[in-house]
């Protein structure tokens, strides 16, 4: 199957010529600079439809491959034109290397930058917003302090307890014990002491008003305090604050 190009699949008249060189085989460093002239007069006669600017670029170097056939043919020294860029084919073979040198740097670039383009980074940002708050609503009370205060209530309350503990099953909701729990602030002006909540130590009874103390203080409906290290806890209403 023949390749079809055109003028527009080069990026200019040097990179034309390093394509008719190689589909030619020749040797950059030693050009036919006859047989190249004529295929890219050849090359440039039938492709149309450039406009005058980027038709004009290729003419020039048209002119330029014109001028050392010439010289070539002629086999003599002429004084040199200033109108013209090559005076001799190395001059011209020595550009195209240059060229050549640059193209490939240019490739490398573009596979770089299609690699880069497959890695996605996001610029540092703080976390700070999503992080949970250790401390419960305006307070230097943390859950690790309340959990901590009830596991001493517990062993106090395994030491002081009855040898024989009867079991009874109670359906507990935490909608319910925050009720409860809201009505015992009420009673006692806004504001009762932790532990004074768990009147019952049973598994699903403490799980309940945990999650009801929690509750409420994530919807700043108490703020739980402590006015030294290892003092009471205090469970208070909002609404007396």
């Amino acid at each position: 199957m023949q390749l079809t190009l055109n003028i527009d699949d080069f990026e200019g008249p040097l990179d034309l010529l390093l394509h008719l060189i190689k589909s030619k085989k020749m040797d950059i460093y030693n050009i036919d600079i006859a047989l190249i002239t004529k295929e890219y007069l050849d090359f440039i006669n039938d492709n149309e439809g450039l406009s005058i600017d980027a038709y004009s670029e290729y003419l020039v170097m048209a002119s330029e491959l014109i001028h050392l056939k010439s010289k070539l043919l002629l086999n003599k020294e002429t004084e040199d034109d200033d109108t013209y860029e090559y005076t001799d084919p190395d001059q011209l073979t020595a550009r195209l290397l240059e060229y050549q040198k640059i193209k490939n740097i240019t490739e490398d670039f573009k596979v770089l930058e299609e690699k880069r383009n497959e890695i996605y980074t996001k610029a540092p940002t703080s976390i700070k917003e999503y992080k949970e708050k250790e401390t419960i609503i305006n307070s230097d009370i943390t859950l690790n302090d309340l959990l901590g205060a009830f596991e001493s209530f517990l062993n106090r309350q395994k030491l002081s307890g009855p040898t024989e503990t009867k079991i009874t099953k109670k359906e507990l909701s935490v909608d319910e014990r925050i009720i409860t729990i809201k009505n015992k602030l009420k009673n006692f002006k806004g504001k009762v002491e932790f532990l004074s909540l768990f009147d019952d130590i049973s598994k699903p009874y403490v799980i309940v008003t945990f999650l009801a103390i929690l509750n409420m203080a994530k919807n700043k409906e108490i703020k739980i305090t402590q006015k030294n290290n290892f003092s009471d806890i205090y469970i208070e209403s909002s609404e007396t604050l």
